[in-house]
């Protein structure tokens, strides 16, 4: 009985400890709260403001449906969004909260999944429970996350490793209660894959690893358990078939992806050898916690073009392989280490092998990190029950306590950075002086600040790092334009530009703000051909399929403007075998009527309704204004 209340008593104490853990992260982030919005949170969530903001069903649909971030279009975080806002600009230290708030809801479900899988790996429930404030203590506080919890846009990443991290822990009691209550050991199961595996794929497409992670656990952990013929049937058609089917969906879009290489200034083998070193830095940060280096903007990283150049690279594959070959033979002696080997490797399959991304991003680790957590943790508990001496165990303590404090400082201290914009801006521009994004960040910063000149001059700060670069040479004229400043470059000297390069940021958002300050007069344009041959220029480099499609209706919009009716036509109907969206061909029948061209204007209204009718159906529709335009046009025939 006495031993039983001592087990209660230290139970007790480690809730306690969870709950002060939950409240000193949440005072650790809270001064990043009054931080700005940044890069993809402008993308991702001004359509909150497109007709009106969302207060009806259509516009609901139109932005839960229509987000290009990922295949599924990411709906289950499109709608998390809702929560803070439902119109532009939002709140933003409410969107900030939000996560924050996640992102402890996070750390809640990881003690839980911890605790299970330490105890279904033979760990009493005191020592399981030990290793679980352990890695959730050092996962909350790693400075490492904090680019995920205070990026807004971020909280896909949240989501999905939220409902993850759900299905798993669903998974273990499925599979701790087959044998006692298989009823139980169903539903728990079937919960792990609906709701919860679902809707971390809507969150973000990364969430179908979940699935390779429960077949690493059977592999690894309970290949020799006893199972039922459900638990059989549910791991073929639930873990495995669908396994099954997201390898043939990559499979099949290998060539789309293979062909975006042609945006990239990287090959797929650079960007390969690139990852390695990326990968051996991931490790490196989680193992030891730093802020050096800890920036949103990672576009000047060194691209690897051999295996030594740079010669870091044959060390960092060095590395890996023998970490997996490690993993490969220890799986038997030490499967912890191979899964938590494992683990990081499979969660990093997506973003940091052959798809096209960007080389490098901190948010990537949010959930691959828990992995090798779980193993220090797990080790060091097993260090500790074999070790009884006291002095040992207190120097132990002193070091985690350490470390704890450490971590805690370090993210306050970054979270006080992106509290604050112009600190933050003004610090990723002077620590990243090759990084585009850093610079025109920072310049678009100094322009709501009223510098100008001083913006200018993060811009050419940039051009003489990359000085054929389109995206900065079009910044600087649309800035020079619309501030009165003495124009840098002429757009002439762009469209005859034959080194010209287009690798990073969105060109047309410069192509959009060039035609709207065209429109409005707001300074001296050159003629009608030197726009016309720009145009042209751009539409020769090697734009991804979406960006193409907004180019061709920018350059319609020049046509427009000049009065050129035939090729503003061309244009719409190049964007539109590109993106067939209805509305491309009800801006041509807008077009036509204009030009009294009726009879053109019905046939393009006709082409938008076999859009609309193999348009998304979860997309709002526009059938009504066709049937409207179409009686209109008819009626003037």
């Amino acid at each position: 009985m006495g031993n039983m209340t001592v087990i209660k008593r230290e139970e007790i104490l480690v809730a306690a400890a969870l709950l002060v853990l939950l409240l000193v992260v949440y005072l650790v982030y809270r001064p990043g709260l009054t931080g700005p919005l940044l890069l993809d949170d402008f993308w991702n969530l001004r359509p909150l403001g497109e007709e009106g903001g969302v207060n009806n069903l259509s516009n609901l649909r139109q932005f839960l449906f229509n987000n290009n971030s990922g295949p599924t279009g990411r709906p289950v975080s499109m709608a998390s969004f809702l929560l803070d806002a439902q119109d532009w600009p939002p709140l933003v230290a409410s969107m900030k909260h939000t996560n924050i708030m996640l992102h402890l809801l996070c750390g809640t479900v990881l003690f839980w999944f911890v605790l299970q899988l330490s105890q279904m790996l033979g760990m009493n429930r005191l020592h399981s429970s030990h290793i679980a404030l352990l890695v959730v203590g050092i996962w909350l506080l790693h400075p490492l996350n904090t680019s995920t919890v205070l990026y807004i846009v971020q909280r896909m990443t949240q989501l999905m490793t939220l409902f993850a991290l759900s299905a798993l822990g669903f998974y273990l009691a499925g599979r701790r209660l087959l044998e006692d209550n298989p009823r139980k050991a169903a539903i728990s199961l079937c919960l792990a894959l609906f709701p919860f595996g679902l809707l971390s794929v809507l969150s973000k497409e990364n969430g179908a690893l979940l699935l390779a992670l429960i077949v690493l656990m059977e592999f690894l952990f309970f290949r020799h358990r006893q199972t039922t013929a459900f638990f059989r049937w549910w791991f073929r058609l639930g873990v495995l078939l669908p396994v099954a089917i997201v390898i043939l969906y990559l499979m099949y879009s290998l060539p789309e992806n293979l062909a975006m290489y042609d945006i990239r200034n990287f090959s797929l083998g650079e960007r390969l050898l690139t990852e390695t070193r990326v990968l051996v830095t991931y490790l490196w940060k989680i193992l030891i916690p730093n802020v050096l280096g800890n920036s949103l903007f990672h576009d000047d990283l060194a691209i690897s073009t051999s295996l030594i150049n740079p010669l870091t690279t044959v060390f960092c594959a060095a590395i890996l392989l023998a970490l997996i070959a490690s993993a490969i033979y220890w799986n038997k002696q030490a499967p912890v280490f191979s899964f938590a080997v494992y683990w990081f490797f499979v969660l990093h399959l997506l973003e940091s092998s052959y798809i096209p991304l960007e080389l490098y991003f901190e948010h990537r680790n949010y959930f691959p990190m828990i992995g090798p957590l779980f193993a220090i943790a797990w080790y060091l508990r097993r260090y500790l029950s074999a070790h009884q001496e006291t002095h040992l165990k207190q120097t132990l303590v002193i070091v985690l306590a350490f470390i704890l404090a450490t971590s805690s400082w370090l993210t306050w201290t970054t979270a006080d950075t992106w509290g604050n914009a112009l600190r933050l801006h003004s610090a990723w521009a002077e620590e990243k002086p090759r990084s585009i994004r850093a610079q025109t960040t920072y310049a678009d910063y100094l322009n709501v600040l009223g510098l100008h000149d001083v913006a200018m001059e993060r811009l050419e700060l940039a051009h003489s790092y990359y000085p054929d670069e389109v995206t900065i040479q079009l910044f600087m004229w649309n800035q020079a334009c619309e501030y009165g400043l003495e124009k840098p470059h002429t757009l002439e000297s762009i469209a005859n530009n034959p080194q010209l390069e287009y690798y990073r940021d969105d060109v047309n958002q410069h192509l959009q703000i060039l035609i709207e300050n065209m429109m409005v007069g707001v300074c001296d344009y050159p003629d009608q051909q030197i726009l016309i041959s720009l145009f042209e220029r751009i539409g020769m480099l090697p734009l991804p399929g979406p960006r193409r499609a907004s180019y061709h209706v920018f350059f319609s919009d020049l046509y427009v403007f000049f009065g050129m009716l035939n090729p503003a036509l061309i244009n719409l109907t190049q964007s539109f075998e590109l993106n067939p969206a209805p509305q491309l061909p009800v801006r041509q029948a807008m077009l036509s009527a204009s030009a009294g061209n009726y009879s053109d204007a019905l046939i393009f209204l006709e082409r938008a309704r076999e859009a609309e009718n193999s348009n998304n159906p979860l997309l709002p529709s526009i059938e009504d204004e066709i049937d409207r335009l179409e009686r209109d046009f008819s009626e003037r025939l």
